[in-house]
């Protein structure tokens, strides 16, 4: 059952959906749920309001990026009768994967490539690593300059973008955004 902070994070999700807000910033400690909520069971339904959406979910990796990904569409394929559309059959890998309706997901790791993407909402969830790569000047100047040069490019007119991180340092990604 969630819990207080579940709940209001899950209103803060919607009003993104509906349009109320542009930019969402998660700050929770580890072992919140942040991730579960906002990475894992807020894409199908955010597909099945928008289900032409195009969705760029990003972590520190690749691998978890795809982890992510392979989540949200195994969720997908598991309840198409829930969410009103199923998964494409023309593409189903982990990191790159369309539905029945025509959103499409990519999941791209901090730094990778996504040039050619476009994206109505971007999920940025855990931009670095480890408190180590939070202390390090030139991790965090690389994970700026992807945000502002690659992956801030790739919002459509009118994209969102939600920020999902444990605050490690006040330079991160986070603080200068903020």
């Amino acid at each position: 059952e969630p819990a207080g902070h579940h709940i209001l994070l899950l209103e803060k999700l919607q009003a993104v959906s509906r349009g109320d807000l542009d930019r969402l910033a998660v700050f929770m400690p580890p072992g919140a749920a942040k991730s579960t909520y906002s990475s894992i069971l807020f894409p199908p339904w955010f597909f099945a309001q928008k289900p032409d959406a195009c969705l760029i979910a990003a972590s520190h990796t690749q691998e978890l990026a795809e982890k992510w990904g392979r989540r949200v569409r195994n969720l997908i394929g598991e309840f198409p009768g829930v969410l009103g559309y199923g998964l494409s059959a023309d593409n189903q890998a982990a990191g790159r994967w369309a539905t029945s309706s025509g959103g499409q997901y990519f999941a791209a790791g901090v730094g990778g490539a996504i040039a050619g993407r476009r994206a109505d909402l971007v999920v940025i969830d855990d931009p670095v690593r480890s408190r180590e790569d939070a202390d390090s000047e030139v991790v965090r100047d690389k994970v700026w300059d992807w945000y502002k040069s690659d992956l801030y490019t790739r919002l459509k007119p009118g994209g969102k973008i939600i920020l999902i991180q444990t605050r490690w340092h006040e330079d991160d990604l986070a603080g200068r955004i903020l």
